[in-house]
């Protein structure tokens, strides 16, 4: 049975004990073959970054020179080790634990990770450092003190050997507090900030030949972008074709994970098609021809089936949801996001969004549509879908996402209307619906929230927007696969699109799943109902009767839901 590295991200306590890698190292070789020596490299939060620099400061650190065959033996690039192997000082700073809550506590945080850095160097290469050395990293009271006192001493006692820069997470903090504190964030950025001049004595160390290499991670570039003038020096290689698998798995990959748990043989497809419409769908550089699975996600929901053999109840693993819950904060960026939620009902209402993905941020001079869909893209939570002359059409990767978006989306929906959420229990209206195939609490909630929306705000409805707020309901609660335009065969030749698929989705035993066409009216076309929900009620059975995906579906149920204003009723259809 594999031994599955979930949340493990120490690359040594992987290799010696035995646990599942999918290899990277060959990326190892192509890294090193660039002209460009210096690094920068985004990706959405828990997509392997920390194990992948991991990697590299146990492959380039020359303390590890003895342990090669051990750690890397194995894999591609023990057999094929390139001419660095083994021949930097490893150099590694770690900003992902970060006080955010005041200025002052960012600083210090900065601070105190900085020097936990320098001090963790000065004591694995204690061969050519002594405590006088320590002492004076101790004593730095700025950021950039500390590094350029480290890198003198280097330059000094270890004139033979280069430093490999590893900088992980270099974004955290500032990303925790952009939203809420902006002022605060130019302020740390700025020409005088302590994050510009810790980032200006990189670049001076860059000069000097003391750092030879360095790879940053992060998840945007919008904070390395605010830093240009400090911090010209990086290239970022985060959309480039040949980099797009460097982080996330293959689908050929996430097929050897499921072997490799004893999934049966038989539900190898099954479980397949499952995880991709779950964890699949990332694209990141626009002429990349595959999409790659979120990692995290995976090893997640194998680990869960190997502890009970069965699917796990959420398919979201809690640790992201928590990192993805702060979606809200992106939205808040420059006091705009009444203007960012236009974007949000967009991508809601027609699946997808457009835009010319932006390479540089100017956060002191603008941030419009394109600066705001592009940070969503780099945190993951749209992806590429596809060109458009020079923009892209970008739409949610998978079923994880597209969750997150509609409980957002159903959370403004809720503040926008007023109601008192925890008075609602929308588990109880799921719930019926589920096991007793009663329609009516769902349509009477999405009716209640119309009313409420059209009393108060004034909002010009549209089908569009009225499927949103009932398909919010659903994702919420989540136990449904839910498929929007879930395309069906209507004949030998041609199409079809049930607006709403509710699929079950193991391991919850819901009795029904539904096919459900959604119609709306304004109350001045009140008149033209009947014809609305009897021609949709005949589209839905021709869709049924002509489909054989449809017909598989165990109790399905099919339904023809109009809203006339605030007013829903339905009418069941026979396939």
């Amino acid at each position: 049975m594999t031994k599955l590295p979930y949340g493990i991200s120490n690359f040594e306590l992987l290799s010696g004990e035995g646990y599942l890698y999918v290899d990277r190292t060959p990326y190892l070789d192509v890294l090193e073959s660039l002209s460009q020596r210096y690094l920068f490299f985004v990706r959405p939060r828990r997509f392997g970054k920390s194990l992948f620099l991991s990697v590299l400061e146990y492959y380039y650190g020359i303390q590890y020179k003895d342990k090669f065959e051990r750690l890397f033996g194995k894999y591609y690039i023990g057999r094929r080790p390139t001419a660095l192997a083994n021949k930097y000082l490893i150099l590694k700073f770690d900003f992902s634990q970060m006080d955010t809550s005041s200025f002052e506590g960012t600083y210090q945080s900065f601070l105190h990770n900085v020097k936990n850095g320098a001090l963790e160097f000065l004591g694995r290469y204690c061969q050519f450092f002594n405590q006088e050395d320590a002492q004076g990293a101790k004593e730095a009271t700025f950021p950039a003190h500390v590094l350029q006192r480290l890198l003198l001493a280097t330059k000094l006692k270890a004139p033979d050997h280069k430093i490999y820069l590893l900088i992980d997470e270099y974004d955290h903090f500032a990303n925790e507090i952009l939203s809420f504190r902006f002022d605060d964030f130019q302020e740390m950025v700025g020409k005088n900030g302590f994050v510009r001049k810790f980032y200006e004595a990189v670049k001076v160390g860059t000069q000097s030949g003391t750092i030879d290499r360095l790879f940053i991670t992060g998840v945007s570039p919008l904070t390395l972008d605010s830093l240009t003038s400090g911090f010209n020096i990086s290239t970022n290689i985060s959309l480039h074709r040949e980099f797009n698998a460097l982080m996330g798995f293959t689908q050929s990959e996430v097929r050897d994970i499921l072997r490799g748990i004893d999934m049966p043989e038989e539900k190898e497809e099954e479980v397949l098609a499952l995880m991709k419409g779950w964890y699949n769908g990332y694209r990141f550089a626009k002429e990349a021809a595959e999409q790659v699975y979120n990692p995290d996600m995976v090893l997640y929901f194998a680990a869960e089936y190997i502890r009970d053999k069965r699917y796990p109840e959420d398919l979201l693993d809690p640790n992201i949801a928590s990192d993805y819950s702060k979606i809200r904060r992106l939205f808040k960026i420059k006091g705009k996001e009444k203007e960012h939620l236009q974007y949000l009902d967009e991508l809601l209402t027609t699946g997808q969004i457009s835009a010319q993905l932006v390479r540089q941020f100017e956060l002191e001079r603008r941030f419009d549509r394109n600066d705001f869909i592009s940070l969503l893209y780099y945190t993951g939570i749209i992806t590429i879908h596809k060109s458009s002359l020079a923009s892209v059409i970008l739409k949610m990767p998978n079923y994880v996402i597209e969750q997150l978006y509609y409980q957002y989306f159903h959370q403004v929906a809720l503040e926008r209307s007023r109601l008192p959420a925890n008075q609602i229990d929308l588990h109880e209206i799921i719930r019926v619906l589920a096991l007793d195939n009663q329609m009516q609490p769902l349509i009477d909630y999405t009716q209640q929230i119309l009313t409420a929306l059209s009393t108060r705000d004034k909002i010009n409805f549209d089908e569009k927007y009225i499927k949103a707020i009932f398909t919010s309901v659903l994702f919420t609660v989540g136990i449904y696969t839910i498929h929007h335009e879930f395309e069906v065969k209507k004949s030998a030749t041609g199409k079809g699109y049930v607006d709403i698929l509710l699929q079950k989705r193991p391991p919850f035993e819901t009795r029904y799943q539904f096919a459900i066409e959604l119609k709306y009216l304004r109350k001045a076309d009140a008149a033209r109902a009947e014809a609305v929900k009897e021609e949709a009620a005949g589209q839905l059975q021709h869709y049924l009767r002509a489909d054989a995906y449809l017909q598989k579906l165990e109790n399905l149920k099919a339904y023809v839901v109009l809203f006339v204003g605030n007013e829903g009723e339905f009418v069941a259809v026979s396939g």
